[in-house]
């Protein structure tokens, strides 16, 4: 072998080092994550006077946060939230009218402040306490609040959580719907993320960003900017994490009951 040909084989294989080791610092792209479109952009919930609509967030097989909504026609308003520790359930029958809640709380150290706050509140009436071995219950009533709001508003945390990842935009050949799936990638936020094993699929509304549904899955490694950072990360502790996120939106014709527990508190006055 010649010096100039094993100059350039040296050469070569210097290049070649250079770009592993730059491989290991930056990667190669960075994905634009969907909170990072423009806001006409972004996937919304629909608007709508009767709906009933349902959402999860499940990260590691543990449910973060689990809901089901329900706005009628006719004015009643349903919803309940499943915090893990504590669950919510609220029932208004009509635009303006009372708001029974039931919350039932399962932490023991948070039963007394959360009591105290009830009652501290001038706009709260605390109706019934109810103390079993596991969980204390409150049944309260309320007079300014829209629950309608609060299962729209509940129903928009679920959808903003899509916004992590970017999304392939699919045709549909119905025309009915818009077919968006999540990418895998790298992903600049307030800390660099690494997304893998991304799968499932957001359908909105015809050509618009009204959620229809969702049921999404990926695997998020957090403050990993770098494959050598990402290696680094899953080899010291528990990344990735495995996050589980769907959620549901039915229009039209919806019937809100009235739960058996709200029945039980009335004292007799009607709702306005």
């Amino acid at each position: 072998m010649d010096r100039r040909t094993a100059r350039l084989l040296n050469g070569a294989l210097a290049l070649c080092c250079l770009v592993l080791v730059l491989a290991a610092v930056y990667p190669v792209t960075t994905a634009k994550s969907h909170a990072k479109q423009p806001t006409d952009k972004r996937f919304t919930v629909p608007e709508s006077d009767d709906y009933r609509t349902t959402g999860a967030i499940v990260a590691d097989s543990e449910t973060a946060l689990e809901f089901e909504g329900a706005v009628a026609a006719d004015g009643g308003r349903y919803l309940f939230v499943d915090e893990g520790d504590i669950r919510t359930e609220q029932f208004q029958a009509s635009p303006g009218a009372p708001v029974y809640s039931r919350i039932v709380v399962e932490d023991a150290s948070s039963t007394d402040r959360r009591g105290e706050q009830i009652q501290s509140d001038t706009d709260r009436e605390l109706l019934r306490v109810n103390q079993t071995e596991g969980a204390v219950t409150f049944i309260v009533k309320q007079e300014s609040e829209n629950v309608a709001d609060e299962v729209s508003g509940t129903a928009s945390v679920v959808v903003r959580s899509l916004y992590v990842v970017e999304y392939q935009r699919d045709a549909d050949p119905s025309q009915e719907a818009t077919v968006y799936k999540p990418k895998n990638g790298w992903y600049d936020g307030r800390e660099p993320y690494h997304i893998t094993g991304a799968r499932g699929q957001v359908r909105t509304v015809g050509d618009t960003t009204d959620v229809r549904s969702a049921a999404v899955t990926w695997d998020q490694t957090e403050s990993a900017g770098t494959y050598a950072e990402l290696v680094l990360v899953r080899l010291t502790g528990d990344a990735p994490t495995t996050y589980d996120i769907s959620v549901e939106f039915e229009s039209g014709e919806t019937t809100v009951r009235r739960p058996a527990w709200v029945t039980e508190v009335k004292t007799g006055s009607e709702d306005r």
